[in-house]
């Protein structure tokens, strides 16, 4: 394996090990930080009043449990990309074959879903608190 491969393999396996340190950081940041802070508006804000439009809430709730899932699925996939990619420089294919593959291209797509999820909870959670201000 010439000089220039092995950085580029080395390089992966560091990309792979700082992925996995940014894994718990974003589950702990998206779960923990939305969903704590709408539990913290309805017993703080909302009270014993009645509660309006709580469909709002709940799809907010699903929306950010499934962004965070997409998000765990997200890092998964990017492990075996990364993996994929070691052993594809491992066997000398880098060059002839998307980097990672299927891994790959799955993960970008999850990473797309996850902000999007994460995004629209905001909305529904801005609806629902707009229409319990009142």
């Amino acid at each position: 394996m010439d000089k220039q491969l092995e950085e580029y393999r080395n390089l992966l396996v560091a990309a792979e090990q700082k992925a996995q340190e940014d894994f718990d950081k974003t589950v702990l940041s998206l779960s923990g930080g939305a969903l704590g802070i709408s539990f913290a508006f309805v017993k703080d804000i909302v009270g014993n009043k009645p509660i309006a439009n709580s469909e709002f809430l709940l799809f907010s709730w699903i929306a950010w449990g499934l962004s965070v899932t997409s998000v765990l699925i997200s890092f998964y996939f990017s492990q075996q990309a990364l993996r994929q990619a070691i052993g594809q420089v491992d066997r000398g294919e880098i060059y002839k074959q998307s980097p990672g593959g299927l891994f790959s291209r799955l993960t970008a797509m999850l990473n797309a879903v996850g902000g999007l999820l994460f995004l629209c909870g905001v909305v529904l959670m801005v609806i629902f608190v707009s229409n319990n201000l009142r």
